[in-house]
């Protein structure tokens, strides 16, 4: 998976406009610096379209650049006895859409920089609200080249995520109580920039025989971490820990058992938990802490009957 952060793009594209042809070149810059391909907001007229895209993306996103594109001028009401009259604000409306997706960057706890055009109108929505400051503009083929040079100004780092992720990793062998064992880990790497993963704990969602198709959901039972008793385990920006992803003893090659906390765990009756039918099986593992999104994987298990018969690796 890519290292390189998520800017939401967050700004007006009307019709008969330039606005999507600038928001295009901003996503170039943006490359250019080393950051993902940003995603660029428009707005959805569909529900499951605003949760899918809007929302998805603003989840997943490090970063959001908030652009507000001037629009339709505004006028204030004025009344004189019963005569209603508008005089001219001299101010323009932003875009609503726009100010709606700052609201809910600013809840996820995004980093934000913000723009808006001359004449927009000051302190408008969400804006009046929150401690941003919000460079103004008026040239509009320059505002890729200015929102560069305050990128770099604010420190934006483009080599890191805001999750946690489950890696392909090496075996091991080792004494057990059955003797002689190979475990197969999973690393689970922390990708953010200065955040700890708190209380992580890791479990087996589901397994699949892909020989007959048949589907499990076991109960759910905390996994082990490599080396330590407890289920939740830390694990700080820029490292990893390794999960116990399952183990196969070396005398019954072509029985895998997935690693579940024998240390709080008094029960022997977790059979959903022993593969020993050769062939292929997927398994799908996540990891839950309290500060990080889930993450999500599934790994291909093949078991034969010979111990150098067995493969894990990540689909």
């Amino acid at each position: 998976m890519s290292e390189k952060a998520r800017v939401f793009i967050s700004c007006g594209q009307a019709k008969e406009t330039a606005e999507i042809t600038i928001a295009d070149q901003i996503a170039d810059k943006l490359v250019e610096m080393g950051f993902e391909r940003p995603y660029i907001a428009v707005e959805e007229q569909r529900l499951d379209g605003v949760k899918e895209n809007i929302f998805k993306r603003l989840a997943n996103s490090e970063y959001f650049l908030f652009i507000d594109f001037k629009r339709e001028r505004l006028y204030k009401e004025t009344s004189f006895w019963f005569l209603k009259r508008f005089k001219d604000a001299k101010e323009h409306r932003g875009s609503l859409f726009s100010h709606q997706e700052l609201a809910i960057a600013t809840f996820l706890g995004h980093e934000v920089i913000a723009f808006q055009e001359d004449g927009s109108k000051k302190d408008d929505g969400i804006l009046r609200f929150i401690q941003v400051n919000c460079k103004t503009f008026s040239d509009r083929n320059q505002l890729p080249r200015i929102i560069a040079e305050e990128i770099g100004k604010s420190n934006w780092n483009p080599n890191w995520r805001n999750e946690i992720e489950l890696e392909q990793d090496a075996f091991v062998d080792a004494n057990t109580t059955s003797g002689l064992s190979r475990f197969y880990h999973i690393k689970v790497r922390n990708k953010h920039k200065d955040k700890t993963a708190l209380n992580c704990v890791a479990f087996v969602e589901r397994i699949r025989n892909l020989q007959t198709g048949n589907e499990m959901i076991p109960e759910s039972v905390e996994l082990k971490w490599k080396g330590v008793t407890r289920t939740e385990v830390h694990v700080i920006s820029k490292s990893f820990r390794f999960l116990d992803a399952f183990r196969v003893d070396h005398l019954r090659p072509n029985v895998a058992i997935i690693g579940i906390n024998p240390f709080i765990v008094d029960y022997s009756g977790y059979t959903d938990y022993v593969i020993s039918t050769v062939g292929d099986h997927e398994i799908d593992y996540v990891v839950f802490s309290d500060n990080f999104p889930p993450a999500r994987a599934r790994f291909k298990l093949h078991l034969g009957t010979n111990l150098t018969d067995v493969t894990f690796q990540k689909l």
